[in-house]
């Protein structure tokens, strides 16, 4: 299987190698005037200098705004057969399938920043247009770089991306501060920062395990008036923490939908 990929920065090489390591694919191109040359993909700096050979994958890896232009250009001869897949955030799948003028069927995903080291999540979308073998396709590909998801309806990616999609910053977030408190209890920062990322991810490996439950694994580690019953008694506090959730996530959504009208 063949893949060609429009960009190919951060996201699109993390994508595209994990497929080459899992032997999904046979062959990458890649189009992208920043490319070094590599040993493992073959890189043009545009779209003309591409062989026009068919390709079964095409991956849109470029900034928003230029989605629908580089699909637009795309020569039929290298769209021909092919799925389209966009991690374009925000451009919808009418926009996309537009400037493609529906030579191909089109898939919408929303991956996450821990695809760089293959445990992310991708909210993934497509019409009845893409039969079950392709779905199944974009199914084995995307889980080479973590979960994949499909949602049933397109607006429902705009949930994706407030929960997952955006949600590693909130991680991110909650471990700065949990360092810095630390750092202010007398810790060094070297030491603070080490017990705030370990403990990032012990607890989520301990979320993934099967059947794992949040609210179960919470209660494990709260003993009655014990120092952790002591700090969450502060984080639920009239819904504090859980207040600001939701409230972050509604945001987040909000500029989602917010984009894609834009887009």
């Amino acid at each position: 299987m063949n893949a060609l990929f429009i960009g190919y920065g951060r996201m699109g090489s993390a994508i595209g190698e994990a497929w080459i390591s899992a032997n999904l694919v046979s062959s990458i191109t890649a189009i992208d005037p920043h490319l070094q040359t590599s040993t493992q993909v073959s890189v043009f700096a545009s779209m003309e200098d591409v062989p026009e050979t068919p390709f079964d994958i095409i991956v849109v890896a470029v900034k928003p705004a230029y989605a629908c232009e580089v699909l637009a250009a795309l020569p039929d001869t290298l769209c021909r057969g092919a799925v389209v897949i966009s991690v374009a955030a925000g451009v919808t799948k009418l926009n996309l399938e537009q400037a493609l003028g529906k030579r191909a069927p089109v898939v919408r995903a929303m991956p996450n920043t821990p695809v760089l080291v293959s445990k992310g999540c991708t909210g993934l979308y497509a019409d009845e247009a893409l039969n079950e073998e392709k779905i199944a396709l974009v199914t084995r590909l995307f889980s080479a770089v973590g979960m994949a998801c499909w949602v049933e309806r397109e607006e429902l990616l705009n949930a994706v991306t407030a929960i997952s999609g955006s949600g590693p910053a909130y991680y991110h977030l909650f471990s700065e501060a949990l360092a810095s408190a630390g750092i202010a209890l007398g810790l060094k920062p070297e030491i603070a920062n080490a017990l705030a990322a370990q403990t990032a991810l012990g607890a989520a490996s301990l979320q993934t395990q099967p059947r794992a439950e949040f609210a179960a694994l919470r209660a494990a580690v709260t003993s009655p008036n014990g120092t952790t019953a002591a700090a969450i008694s502060v984080f639920e506090q009239d819904r504090a923490l859980r207040a600001l959730v939701d409230a972050a996530t509604e945001a987040a959504h909000r500029r989602s939908q917010e984009l894609s009208l834009e887009s």
